[in-house]
């Protein structure tokens, strides 16, 4: 089922971190929300979640993780697919085969026996987003899943994207924006500016308000970039 928020409003010590927000959140599709630090993405997210926490199957994943879990990494991994009564019975073979599928999607079958807590930050991202993916929900939702990965671990986080039933993407890198959504939702001061199934210069310009030029490469890869930088770089 779609997500849907309506005229949703919200203010923080007088200031207004949404502002009228009204969008439908599509199954089956990957949905990625863009727009400047502090345009109100985390808090849009959090917010779906919030509303339909009760009623779907969301599965989170925080931009940072904080606080300590003095854990394995294994056990961190293996805690999505317990319920009230698989305390008591343990977890069965689909569960099991489950945690195998996400953990070597991540790339992170050499950290099981580590704690967590001594983990390096890309890689505790890799172990929450494991975390989620063995959950098996109807929905992903990710904050900037890729923003402490190498080029490597970034295309793996994409690939299990993809594979997802549906999604909700918070992301700052443009370029990876357009090679993973299929509708995208840019936002600043609190609103939506625009809803599109693809990314333009014209939408980047009026979103980030600076100007944005386009490059495709010989591949075929639409490539996204600050008109000014390429001056730049051409006087020099």
């Amino acid at each position: 089922m779609n997500l849907e928020i309506s005229n949703l409003s919200l203010k923080i010590n007088n200031k207004t971190i949404l502002d009228g927000i009204t969008t439908t959140f599509e199954e089956g599709k990957i949905t990625v929300v863009l727009g400047p630090n502090g345009c109100g993405k985390t808090t849009l997210i959090k917010e779906i979640i919030k509303k339909y926490a009760d009623t779907k199957e969301l599965a989170y994943v925080a931009q940072e993780t904080t606080g300590y879990l003095n854990l394995m990494v294994r056990d961190v991994i293996e805690l999505s697919r317990y319920s009230n009564n698989k305390f008591y019975r343990g977890l069965s073979a689909e569960d099991k085969e489950a945690i195998e599928q996400a953990i070597e999607m991540m790339d992170i079958e050499d950290k099981q026996n580590q704690l967590f807590d001594t983990l390096s930050g890309g890689e505790k991202q890799r172990v929450m987003m494991a975390r989620a993916l063995a959950q098996e929900t109807d929905w992903l939702i990710l904050d900037e899943p890729t923003s402490n990965l190498d080029a490597s671990h970034v295309r793996k986080i994409n690939d299990a994207v993809r594979q997802a039933k549906s999604a909700i993407v918070v992301m700052h890198d443009i370029n990876e924006a357009a090679r993973l959504g299929d509708k995208y939702i840019l936002m600043n001061n609190g609103r939506i500016i625009e809803e599109s199934n693809t990314l333009t210069e014209d939408l980047l310009d009026k979103t980030f308000e600076m100007d944005f030029s386009k490059m495709v490469t010989s591949d075929g890869q639409t490539i996204f970039y600050l008109a000014k930088q390429q001056e730049s770089k051409r006087a020099q």
